[in-house]
């Protein structure tokens, strides 16, 4: 084959091969999620691991938060809405901090304020500290004399977004534009 027909070749064929481009921060090399499992708002087992073909979302907050958490699940449920039928193959995961408090009607409740289909996630003490570790989430409670609850989670804020193919391939930030997150979304649903 000539030289200019190959390297015309190459040029046609150069715009597919490339990399995708993200808004978000992308983690080289993708890390593969382990089995995870942990309980929904619902009592169901839920494993993150078990959730190839989808795009996951998770943020790890309580239902008590007064600030960054609401914010988060709003953006979440505009990237949802703006998503429209794509949506269906993205899941959006609340994994608390609090489990204490957190019980899964807790979970429910506050998930439905935002959007039904959102999966609020619980569970026994060490597998919520393999799912911290795994994705890095840290918190602790602050005390705050004189108020209802008692006290706050100072917490991570980081969004760790699994690929359809079971890997951890970004971190959003919690301030990312909804239209920034449904930007990677549909990169990694068409890749």
């Amino acid at each position: 084959m000539p030289r200019w027909i190959a390297a015309s070749l190459l040029v046609l064929l150069l715009p597919a091969c490339q990399r995708p481009t993200f808004r978000g921060r992308v983690l080289d090399p993708p890390r593969p999620v382990p089995a995870l499992t942990l309980s929904d708002q619902h009592g169901r087992p839920f494993n993150l691991a078990e959730q190839r073909g989808r795009v996951v979302l998770i943020f790890f907050g309580y239902t008590r938060c007064p600030d960054v958490c609401p914010l988060t699940l709003g953006m979440f449920r505009q990237v949802a809405e703006g998503l429209g039928p794509d949506a269906a193959r993205v899941r959006f995961v609340f994994v608390t901090v609090d489990p204490e408090i957190d019980t899964p009607a807790f979970l429910d409740r506050y998930l439905r304020l935002f959007n039904p289909e959102f999966v609020g996630l619980a569970g026994p003490p060490d597998a919520l500290a393999a799912t911290y570790r795994f994705f890095g989430a840290a918190f602790e409670k602050v005390p705050v004399p004189g108020s209802a609850a008692g006290y706050l989670m100072a917490h991570s804020t980081h969004v760790p977004v699994i690929d359809r193919q079971g890997r951890w391939r970004l971190n959003l930030s919690h301030e990312a534009t909804a239209a920034d997150v449904a930007h990677d979304v549909r990169v990694l649903l068409r890749h």
